[in-house]
């Protein structure tokens, strides 16, 4: 007995029997067995299955899915080959069933976040187009031939992940003499290739190879301006784009000015993420320019750039221009700022607020930093989370930074892992930020019942009292 695809396996198992069922008396006298699935394994298919059966062989000439009843509907579809062209599968099939038995049979388990509102055609079809991508062969202008397929999978991809992309390597029809000394860097042009997805709105691209063997080269992880000058193009055809990411990729400040020259015309992209790179200081002047101009950026990580003083300084000078960017979250993590650099950030955050959540991890703090960090504590009034882990504060700094907290009222996260502070100021430390957190609580409660504030922060301070106005007002 054929069970359909459209019953519950949780439901089935309810049906099989318990070991002690099955000893009871006269369990071996029955003659009709309603829990035995398989009493019919051994008898001939019916003419029906055999007309499903034929119909699955040839689907590609007998597209008659939804003219079949239900039952046979839905044998056709556990039957159906995997391997169907997506000419013919894509127009037709809509059930999911068979794309996520097909996504399966080819791409095994998902390993990465599933976007809001999916489906297993997008799935499919996203990691269907990356695949193309990611083998496309540069050499051979393969983007150019790939209109058709594009064209078909567009309108089911609105993410697209690439992990690798193929480098230039001479075409087999070359003669040896014609070979360079060195190859060109470049890769696939995404002008053909964006400009057929217009409904995309994240793309993630890393300029690297991924499975190299034996023939590995440095030359496969570099990347060419020409590179970024085509992908800044491609990106202007997409105008639902929100979420862009360039990382883990030879980046540098040249790449980054030809990228950003197009970049500043966008007027979409939400998140920017240009981590594990080197653009450097100049690099980082670029981005700032892009803040000015696209308004609509809110998150932006430039983890691991190696940029220092003067990158600094330009995105700290930015944030305090009244046209600028209302950015969210800045991560600058793992970049030698040093004093100088930090310095910079902490002066825009003293003057403006932006941003709500900033990382300064493993920026390289020295003993005058930390003393800076806690005057900065007591004078900005946005920032909601700070992270300045991975640098020495030591106790005497951890003393100043309790200082500055006291008196700080907004900032409700703070992460100060491998700090060599001492437990005890870890203790203090929480106990303020957790005031905070029951502070903006109490505000909001107070908004929602439409009241005013008319507890004094000072006397709200006090650990033992802020539970109780929560509690009262709840």
């Amino acid at each position: 007995m054929r069970i359909p695809h459209i019953i519950n396996l949780n439901t089935l198992a309810e049906f099989q029997p318990s070991p002690d069922a099955l000893d009871l008396i006269g369990e071996n006298e029955r003659g009709l067995v309603a829990e035995n699935f398989e009493w019919n394994k051994d008898h001939c298919p019916t003419l029906a299955d055999c007309c499903v059966q034929t119909i699955s062989k040839h689907f590609d000439k007998y597209q008659i899915l939804d003219e079949l009843p239900c039952m046979d509907r839905d044998h056709l579809l556990e039957i159906l080959s995997h391997d169907l062209p997506l000419e013919v599968a894509v127009p037709v099939l809509n059930d999911e069933y068979y794309w996520q038995q097909r996504y399966k049979a080819k791409f095994g388990l998902i390993l990465r976040r599933k976007p809001a509102n999916w489906t297993w055609k997008n799935l499919y079809m996203e990691r269907h187009v990356q695949e193309i991508i990611e083998y496309a062969q540069p050499q051979y202008n393969d983007e150019e031939t790939l209109g058709d397929i594009l064209d078909l999978c567009a309108p089911y991809v609105e993410r697209l992940i690439i992990t690798q992309l193929q480098s230039w390597k001479p075409p087999l029809t070359m003669e040896k003499e014609d070979i360079p000394e060195t190859f060109q860097t470049d890769h696939v042009n995404f002008i053909y290739i964006l400009r057929k997805l217009p409904l995309i709105t994240e793309l993630d691209i890393v300029y690297g190879v991924n499975s190299v063997g034996e023939g590995f080269s440095w030359n496969m992880f570099q990347m060419s301006v020409l590179d970024c000058q085509r992908l800044g193009k491609a990106i202007l055809d997409l105008t639902n784009l929100e979420i862009l990411r360039i990382h883990r990729s030879r980046l540098e400040y040249k790449h980054c000015q030809a990228l950003i020259q197009n970049l500043i015309k966008n007027n979409t992209i939400v998140e920017l993420d240009l981590s594990h790179c080197d653009i450097g200081d100049q690099g980082a002047l670029c981005v700032a320019k892009f803040i000015q101009k696209c308004i609509t950026l809110k998150i932006l990580n430039l983890s691991n750039n190696l940029i220092r003083n003067t990158g600094a300084e330009g995105i700290g000078y930015i944030m305090t221009r009244p046209k600028r960017a209302n950015l969210e979250v800045l991560n600058l993590r793992l970049n030698p700022l040093g004093t100088d650099g930090v310095m910079n950030i902490l002066r825009a955050l003293v003057r403006c607020d932006i941003p709500k959540e900033l990382s300064l991890s493993g920026c390289q703090f020295k003993e005058d930093t930390i003393p800076k960090v806690a005057l900065m504590l007591k004078m900005n009034e946005s920032l909601k989370k700070l992270d300045i882990s991975n640098n020495w504060i030591g106790k005497d700094g951890g003393e100043l930074l309790i200082e500055g907290l006291e008196e700080n009222n907004t900032l409700e996260w703070l992460d100060i892992r491998d700090t060599d502070i001492t437990p005890q100021q870890m203790v203090k430390i929480e106990g303020i930020l957790s005031r905070n957190r029951d502070l903006e609580e109490y505000q909001r409660l107070l908004e929602e019942k439409g009241l005013e504030m008319e507890v004094n922060v000072t006397y709200f301070s006090k650990e033992t009292d802020h539970k109780e106005y929560i509690e009262k007002l709840v």
